[in-house]
């Protein structure tokens, strides 16, 4: 008897896990649904399990489903005004190709050419350096305090540097700005011309290779067209 018994009760596990799996997929296909087509389930629901004695109105359910079609269209276009919208910015873009810009960066690739940009500092400084550091921890310094003053800021300070002239090999180096009132993270601008633009594969943003600096994101950049440089550093 017992033998039968346990027989005769095995079967259940099998139903009980079957059961799960079947919840589990009715669970994954909510969630893998729309807004819309979650909407459109609830409500062909309610019509289903509405009192017949207090049924909801033609009207009512007309005006719903015109509401689901709006939502509908208004996703679709939403949708399609990104994907113009991300085409115009390419193009956009494809045109600055040899126009000459302002981009925000911590990174130069110096050469011969001279460096044209500008640093903005928080406070007045008795003392301001803009570092090149390269790969190898040589550090070259030059000083952003203008010739017969004694202090700068605070404000936009800008700078036009022949690397010559402080024995500044050609190189990569990262740049950065040491002030005395220790400000940290100076945003520090240099203007260059465009080589090229290149899209991503992945969809991320646009990269733009400006010449001085390297790639970098369209985001960095600070400024459309660029002025002639003031000489103000030594």
């Amino acid at each position: 008897m017992n033998t039968l018994a346990l027989n005769a009760q095995s079967p259940q596990p099998t139903a009980t896990a079957e059961s799960n799996n079947v919840a589990a997929s009715d669970t994954t296909s909510s969630s893998d649904s729309s807004p819309v087509d979650t909407f459109l389930t609830l409500f062909v629901a309610e019509i289903q399990n509405q009192d017949p004695t207090d049924a909801t109105e033609y009207i009512d359910q007309l005006s719903s489903m015109a509401q689901v079609a709006m939502m509908e269209e208004m996703s679709v276009q939403a949708n399609t005004n990104a994907v113009l919208m991300s085409n115009i910015q390419v193009m956009a873009l494809g045109n600055l190709v040899g126009d000459d810009i302002m981009v925000q960066t911590t990174a130069l690739q110096v050469s011969d050419q001279t460096i044209n940009g500008r640093a903005t500092l928080d406070d007045a400084c008795t003392t301001a350096d803009l570092h090149f550091t390269d790969a190898a921890g040589d550090d070259y310094t030059v000083s952003l305090i203008p010739q017969g003053s004694s202090s700068v800021g605070p404000g936009q300070v800008d700078f036009s540097i022949n690397p010559a002239d402080y024995g500044i090999p050609p190189g990569d180096y990262d740049v950065s700005v040491v002030t005395n009132t220790g400000e940290e993270e100076v945003p520090i601008e240099v203007s260059g011309e465009v080589e090229d633009v290149r899209i991503p594969l992945d969809g991320s943003s646009p990269v733009l290779n400006v010449a001085g600096v390297g790639e970098v994101p369209f985001t960095m950049i600070s400024q459309f067209g660029v002025p002639d440089a003031d000489s103000d550093v030594a």
